[in-house]
């Protein structure tokens, strides 16, 4: 009598068609016109049909989104030429020595000479300007500011305000009251200067 074999994997003993550490998702590959394709969103056709009530509705919503769309792009583009008509207009060049050799810098005439309740300018273009008027809007009004004062807590004290900072001082002066001065500056073309007696 004759046997018949068959083909068992040595391993399990089992008949296997696929092995077992298949790493494969399990799918099987397709040509590429058996693809599935996405369903298209239907149009609605009253949109379509500009006899229609809805398209009309539609259409009027439409142009009002245009109208404000159009007026914000005119609004920024026109603040964009503003500020370079103004910033072209209001700079002038300024020459020094080092490796900056043109520096571009706001021209400070057409500020508005800007004046607090009690009659001293508020604006000025440089750090030492305003703290030199300081001194002499409290001379007028009586009060002359202690040199020895100065030379300790201006000239020697801190720096000039970086940007955004406000720099602080009490001055003695020949009488009992003190001399109250804040210089905060503004953008490095402007300082502004408030100041008090007490």
């Amino acid at each position: 009598m004759r046997t018949k074999w068959t083909v068992v994997s040595p391993h399990s003993g089992m008949d296997e068609d696929a092995p077992a550490n298949n790493a494969g998702s399990g799918n099987v590959s397709m040509p590429p016109d058996a693809i599935k394709k996405k369903k298209k969103t239907l149009i609605d056709r009253s949109m379509m049909d500009a006899r229609t009530k809805a398209y009309k509705e539609h259409r009027k919503k439409l142009e009002s989104s245009r109208v404000v769309r159009l007026a914000r792009k005119e609004a920024r583009k026109s603040k964009f030429i503003e500020d370079v008509k103004d910033k072209t207009l209001n700079t002038e060049m300024a020459y020094g020595q080092g490796f900056d050799t043109a520096k571009p810098m706001a021209d400070m005439s057409n500020l508005n000479a800007a004046k607090s309740a009690t009659g001293y300018e508020l604006y000025h273009k440089d750090f030492s300007g305003a703290m030199q008027h300081a001194y002499k809007f409290a001379k007028s009004k009586g009060y002359t500011v202690d040199p020895k004062e100065i030379d300790d807590k201006v000239a020697t004290g801190q720096k000039k305000p970086s940007k955004g900072k406000t720099n602080k001082y009490i001055l003695g002066t020949n009488k009992k009251q003190n001399v109250h001065i804040q210089v905060y500056n503004m953008d490095n073309k402007r300082y502004e200067l408030n100041m008090y007696i007490s």
